[in-house]
């Protein structure tokens, strides 16, 4: 996901023009569940939508829209759902269950960068209880990862401090993968994320801190001078993430959204190299996004398995899938350099990605509804 690019200076292209609602009904003895069609054109976010409380999906298509290609809803500063990295001709889609409010809709790069949402009662919010479990085990993984996270950030952090880069360098490659595997939920807390995560460009130079700005430092200039503070601030906003994770809105729809979230990490950086632009790691945040994204799936999956089990099985294999192109590379924190790797590589690796995607994206409408808190 791509919110530490909300600083950015919009692109003079706007997006989305054209809003459809239609509301469809599911199988039998299944909740209503309302389909909200979102075209990306040169046009502005809608300035207000409207649809019932219950199970939505957002179908999102790029129609013409060349510089932006996000649409998200939010929940005050905290993002419920998106969908993002669509160029012309793409389209994919995120499933939500909506309580009656109001909701802001956020299109980065629009003319109208923000509209409004509002979801009226009437539909159907109930959570079954089969879904609990799903949440439970995904709020547990998310807190182990997040304790992990700080252990490893420490001592990262800490090597900075003391100057030494060796050992800051050792270090900077283990404390990146806990952040990878729970990027989505990351991602939900407003300027956090950017904070944290952002790469040089994301957000206005006076801003930019947090790993990647020290990881320009040590593998650019060999050097931790001047880096102290920002590792001082990485470690504080680290440690706000592992407070704020304990009380963060999960149901399994958002979970599965967030398992074909990290794949699209993959998609957008990983795979180009942009994201370890100077550490050229990309294939660990590779792996930890995948392991993620398996974390998420498994979480809903007894769900899915009742309901589907032939989507079931094949989400299975294409991880599997996943990891089998990936082995030749390395594992663990011990891989190859992203710049070692050939065009051929590279487009082997993407390939096992899509190919798992797109069973994975169907997963979010198969568990809407089923529960959580």
């Amino acid at each position: 996901m791509s919110h530490r690019r909300r600083l950015l200076t919009p692109p003079l292209v706007a997006i989305l023009a054209a809003v459809l609602l239609l509301a469809v009904t599911g199988p039998t003895g299944a909740a209503k569940t309302q389909t909200i069609s979102v075209k990306l054109t040169n046009a502005g976010c809608p300035k207000q939508l409207k649809t019932v409380a219950g199970p939505t999906t957002f179908k999102v298509k790029n129609v013409d829209a060349d510089a932006v290609s996000e649409f998200e809803v939010l929940s005050g500063d905290r993002v419920l759902g998106e969908m993002e990295n669509l160029s012309p001709g793409l389209s994919g889609e995120f499933t939500l269950t909506l309580k009656a409010g109001s909701y802001t809709t956020y299109c980065p790069g629009g003319e109208r960068e923000r509209g409004k949402l509002v979801v009226s009662g009437g539909g159907d919010t109930q959570l079954a209880p089969e879904g609990q479990p799903a949440v439970d085990q995904y709020r547990a993984y998310v807190q182990d990862q997040t304790a992990e996270l700080v252990a490893t950030t420490k001592v990262f952090t800490d090597a900075v401090a003391s100057g030494g880069v060796d050992a800051a360098k050792a270090a900077y490659a283990s404390a990146r993968v806990p952040y990878e595997r729970i990027e989505p939920v990351a991602e939900t807390f407003g300027d956090l994320d950017p904070r944290i995560d952002a790469r040089a460009g994301d957000v206005p130079k006076k801003d930019w801190g947090g790993f990647h700005k020290i990881e320009q430092a040590l593998y650019t200039a060999n050097t931790t001078d001047g880096m102290a503070p920002v590792a001082a601030q990485l470690q504080r906003d680290i440690e706000q993430l592992q407070g704020l994770v304990n009380d963060t809105q999960l149901e399994p729809a958002t979970i599965a959204n967030g398992a074909v979230e990290l794949l699209n990490e993959v998609s957008a950086s990983k795979i180009t190299g942009e994201e370890e632009r100077y550490s050229h790691t990309d294939l660990v945040d590779f792996l930890a996004n995948v392991e993620g994204s398996q974390a998420a799936y498994d979480s809903v999956k007894q769900i899915l398995a009742t309901k589907d089990p032939e989507l079931a099985g094949e989400v299975d294999q294409r991880f599997a899938d996943v990891y089998a192109a990936l082995g030749p590379y390395g594992s663990g924190t011990q891989f190859v350099l992203y710049t070692q790797l050939t065009k051929n590589d590279s487009k082997i690796l993407s390939g096992a990605i899509d190919v798992l995607a797109e069973p994975l994206s169907k997963v979010s409408k198969q568990v809407v509804g089923t529960g959580g808190r």
